[in-house]
């Protein structure tokens, strides 16, 4: 089983509305794919699924169970998760850039809106982590 193959079986369940059943019981507002196994023209084929999630605010947080229910949707084990709500800046406006794909949201627009915040936020701040490499190289 390759990433590739789990990303097609994640893209049926998104027919199928399997996915969106998954993003409903697990509290999700958003969930997409991303990273080496969206990318065209890649270094080196991809080794894991990049899944990014974000629970919505109200809701419990069961990561090991939403990553084990992704493996049973795709028969993959090596999915790699990312929590949007506790990952750094880069992560975020990385996981949430334009080559991402969406495969669930709860309301139109969670996504765009999540991405112009995400990518916001890590532009606004880059100085602030120049200057931080720049202590730690003692300049």
């Amino acid at each position: 089983m390759t990433p590739y193959v789990a990303l097609d079986r994640l893209r049926s369940s998104v027919e199928t509305g399997a996915v969106a059943e998954l993003g409903t019981r697990h509290g999700l507002d958003l969930l997409m794919v991303h990273g080496s196994v969206l990318d065209p023209e890649p270094l080196r084929a991809a080794a894991d699924l990049d899944v990014a999630f974000r629970h919505r605010v109200d809701a419990s947080r069961d990561v090991v169970g939403l990553v084990d229910e992704l493996m049973e949707l795709t028969g993959f084990d090596r999915i790699d998760p990312l929590d949007l709500r506790s990952a750094g800046v880069v992560a975020q406006a990385r996981a949430l850039g334009p080559d991402s794909l969406v495969l669930y949201e709860a309301t139109p627009g969670t996504f765009a809106t999540a991405q112009m915040a995400a990518i916001t936020i890590e532009m606004d701040t880059r100085h602030l982590r120049r200057l931080d490499l720049e202590l730690m190289a003692g300049r």
